[in-house]
């Protein structure tokens, strides 16, 4: 997820985005509570906010994966090809017949995202005995300007409709979410007592950056985009360029989930994936979350972190990805859900990730060889630049963590 509103700006913009968000404070007596704003700052018309939105949902989901292809062919990017679009589309992968069967895993993708985040996870989930389903949210998969216009509303009712759809009697129902789509499973967790078990990669339960964005609606109004406009685009699967109006509904969500917290905890086994590194999530408060409202014997939380690697507890392990000889120098919010053989963004995946620094630092990033692989803002040990990490090489380790956490080595029912 990308939420970056303001810290990749130089200090003298950041200190005029304050300034400016203090006056607007006083002049405006209330925030936007519904979905963002358009170019001019102003409620955008209704073919505008229309124009953007994905089929209705289709009970049947090859056809509703179609009705998205036929959708996203001519609402997105120009420079996305049809493989592109394929990416970005829904999926689902059906169990593997040949072991016991164990149920169903619904998974939710992150901010600025597309079903493919979960392309790896949903391979060995199937491989295990489970029907693995990754759903595409409104605003995402087509261009950003989707972005300036979606609510987190429009998020939270897919998912349910998704649940209710695929929820039959006896069948162990499980979710999966990545970043903000974590945040989405537990608030669905917190609401229904049918859910199996909970998969949780990079929860942004709490970002880094909630002091610009908590003023993120306000500001909407006035400056839509964080940079103006649409940036370099050449991510296949995800957003680069991002609406202020994305930062808006993903901190809403989360304060819909920190009301939820007051009285509820969650119940249910969980596995929960978290990088110290995090330039996006707050790891700290992850952490904390996890001992105060997961209570489950059987639960989880694999935190990346460098060595020393602090004592690892009953419910909590550290492990350290450090690997000099793969110029890995730590994890990244991102990278945890790939596999080293991705052929997007392992090892030898086409697609380098640059974004989120200064200018300066990203072209010098897209020009360098040999680069450095780590997370936002971590330093080179030698000045050669430093590239997103995006992928994981214990992503093995993580999947068997599934296995065990999770209790789904059992035959259903």
């Amino acid at each position: 997820m990308i939420v970056n509103v303001a810290s990749r700006l130089p200090a003298i913009a950041r200190t005029t985005l304050i300034l400016t968000l203090a006056t607007l404070v006083i002049a405006c007596r209330s925030a936007d509570h519904g979905p963002g704003l358009g170019h001019n700052g102003k409620s955008p018309p209704l073919s505008s906010i229309e124009k953007h939105k994905l089929p209705p949902l289709n009970s049947d989901f090859d056809q509703q994966t179609k009705a998205i292809r036929t959708f996203l062919s001519s609402h997105s990017m120009r420079q996305r090809t049809a493989q592109d679009i394929e990416l970005n589309l829904p999926f689902e992968i059906n169990a593997n017949p040949d072991v016991p069967y164990r149920g169903r895993f619904l998974l939710f993708h992150g901010l600025n995202d597309s079903p493919y985040v979960w392309r790896d996870f949903a391979r060995e989930l199937a491989a295990r005995g489970f029907d693995a389903r990754a759903v595409l949210f409104e605003g995402h998969g087509s261009t950003p300007e989707a972005m300036l216009n979606v609510s987190y509303r429009d998020w939270l009712t897919t998912a349910r409709e998704h649940l209710d759809l695929w929820r039959e009697d006896d069948i162990p129902l499980y979710l999966g979410g990545f970043s903000m789509g974590a945040v989405i499973a537990t608030l669905l967790a917190l609401e229904q007592a049918d859910i199996a078990g909970l998969l949780l990669v990079s929860p942004a339960y709490h970002s880094r950056l909630n002091h610009y964005l908590r003023w993120s609606g306000i500001y909407a109004r006035f400056k839509p985009w964080v940079f103006g406009g649409m940036i370099l685009e050449d991510n296949p699967i995800k957003y680069n360029s991002i609406p202020v109006n994305s930062g808006w509904q993903y901190y809403q969500l989360t304060k819909k989930l920190k009301r939820r917290w007051r009285k509820n905890k969650i119940t249910i086994p969980t596995l929960m994936v978290n990088t110290r590194y995090d330039s996006v999530v707050d790891s700290d408060y992850v952490e904390r979350v996890f001992n105060k409202r997961f209570v489950h014997p059987s639960r989880r939380l694999i935190t990346y972190h460098e060595a020393p690697l602090p004592d690892s507890g009953e419910f909590q392990q550290y492990r350290d990805i450090a690997n000099p000889g793969a110029r890995i120098i730590n994890q990244s919010h991102l990278g945890v859900m790939y596999r080293p053989e991705n052929p997007l963004f392992g090892e030898n995946g086409r697609v380098l990730v640059c974004n989120g620094n200064e200018y300066p630092v990203f072209i010098a990033c897209m020009r360098a060889r040999n680069h450095w692989f780590g997370a936002q803002h971590t330093e080179s040990p030698d000045g050669t630049p430093v590239a997103r990490t995006t992928y994981n090489p214990d992503f093995e380790g993580v999947v068997g963590d599934v296995e065990g956490v999770l209790k789904i080595n059992k035959e259903y029912p």
